[in-house]
């Protein structure tokens, strides 16, 4: 497992929510990019309508502009030089980051493919508790057991979790036998958990978009959150977050 890992996904707010996260300062929106491009922070550039997605990083960064890596695949690249909102999403020492582009141009930088931008006017920098989110492995990850017919309790299908926080999980689309789309709501779902027990919640489908790992392979991905999760769930959570943190922070302190 990794040691923190951020969701990167895009955040939805109301003008007077955005208020308290927006950054305008020409100087420290560079002083924050740049640092993302130095530190080589994985980014993801949502285009189609926020329905696409590819993973990339920030280059390089100046008061014009922004440099970012092209993705593998061509025909994704012309997508989202098309593309008439773009959409950033990544990390600065360790809270959210997201910014807009109203267009990208395809050019080279330092002889490799690569989407120029202006430099954003703005951006958004988050910070919560629950974006502390644990990445299983593809190896012993943990499963969803989703019940979809609520009067037909033996009918089930185990979904592989992709990462899980107190807040939600990340369940991968593929070979579940079950479509995950957006605003679906699954109650009675199981988790196991190991060393803490069965967690059962209801989960709601927030999101479903495919991602493009560096390497060019693409996977379908669905966003979920744990609707109104009761105390003994919630205590769960945090146990098992807590317990993965220390063995995490235990195997660092061995290297």
């Amino acid at each position: 497992m990794r040691t923190k890992e951020i969701p990167l996904k895009i955040e939805m707010f109301s003008a007077d929510e955005e208020n308290d996260y927006l950054v305008s300062n020409p100087k420290e929106i560079v002083s924050i990019l740049q640092t993302i491009a130095q530190r080589k922070s994985r980014v993801a550039l949502y285009y189609n309508e926020g329905n696409s997605m590819v993973l990339t990083m920030i280059l390089a960064v100046d008061d014009h502009g922004v440099w970012v890596d092209a993705a593998s695949n061509p025909h994704d690249n012309r997508l989202i030089e098309r593309s008439k909102r773009i959409i950033f999403v990544t990390t600065h020492n360790q809270a959210k980051v997201q910014f807009v582009a109203g267009d990208v141009v395809l050019g080279t930088y330092e002889d490799a493919a690569a989407f120029s931008l202006a430099l954003p006017r703005k951006l958004l920098r988050l910070q919560r508790r629950d974006y502390y989110r644990l990445v299983t492995p593809e190896h012993g990850a943990l499963k969803c057991i989703i019940r979809p017919v609520a009067s037909q309790a033996h009918i089930q299908h185990e979904v592989t979790v992709m990462d899980i926080s107190i807040g939600g999980v990340a369940l991968v689309c593929e070979a579940s036998g079950i479509e995950l789309q957006p605003g679906m709501v699954y109650e009675h779902c199981q988790i196991e958990l190991p060393e803490v027990g069965k967690l059962e919640a209801t989960i709601e489908v927030k999101n479903t978009f495919e991602i493009t790992d560096r390497n060019g392979k693409v996977k379908r991905r669905a966003g979920c959150v744990f609707v109104k999760p009761d105390g003994k769930t919630t205590m769960q959570l945090q146990r098992y977050v807590a317990q993965m943190q220390q063995r995490m922070a235990a195997v660092k302190s061995e290297r």
